[in-house]
Formats: C-alpha cells, sequence, structure tokens
C-alpha cells in the first residue's frame, strides 16, 4: 500500500482560515465497513480550520483515482486548486468529518 500523508502542508494566503505557519493540514484514510448498508471509501481530507476544509472521496475500487489526484497537488496548496481536481467542502467538528461518507453525503 501507498503511504499517505498525515500532515501539514503549505498553503497559499487566499484560504479562508489556516494553521499556524500558513499550513493546512492533509491526510488519506480509508472505510472497510462492517455494518449491512455502509458503503466503502477511501478519501484525502485538507482541514484548513478546526471546523471546515475540502474532501475528495471516492469508493475504495477508485483507489487508483485517489492516488492520482494526491499527487497532482502543488504546494502551496489553494482552495481553488483542490476545487477543480474535484474535492468539495465540509463543514463542522472533527467528530463530523469522520464519520462523512458512512451515512451522509458531503455538501
Amino acid at each position: 500500500m501507498k503511504r499517505h500523508p498525515d500532515e501539514f502542508w503549505r498553503a497559499d494566503k487566499h484560504w479562508t482560515s489556516y494553521f499556524i505557519g500558513t499550513s493546512v493540514w492533509v491526510y488519506c484514510d480509508e472505510y472497510h465497513p462492517g455494518l449491512i448498508g455502509d458503503e466503502d471509501y477511501c478519501r484525502i481530507i485538507v482541514h484548513s480550520s478546526n471546523t471546515d476544509g475540502l474532501i475528495y472521496q471516492r469508493p475504495l475500487s477508485d483507489r487508483p483515482a485517489l492516488d492520482n489526484v494526491l499527487q497532482k497537488i502543488v504546494h502551496p496548496v489553494s482552495e481553488r486548486q483542490l476545487l477543480d481536481l474535484g474535492f468539495k467542502w465540509w463543514r463542522g467538528t472533527y467528530d463530523d468529518v469522520l464519520t462523512l461518507g458512512r451515512t451522509e453525503s458531503v455538501t
């Protein structure tokens, strides 16, 4: 399995919010369902604060597509670039983003 980030990446200065040092937190995760009705997924999550960011999510069978999008992210990371790559905004708490995709749609 390819190693995925769980780290702060330099961001451009056009974000509405970001972490110290003008950075965003980027990480990938995946979900293998254990409950009937749940769907699997893999995703890239970019936190620009504790309550919002951008997410790119696909079924596990599309993992190569997710890896391809991850390689296309240029530093410093920009909101516009991520939106152009197909990311969607999410808002809420860290706990909310952990459950996105299992039972809810990304808005």
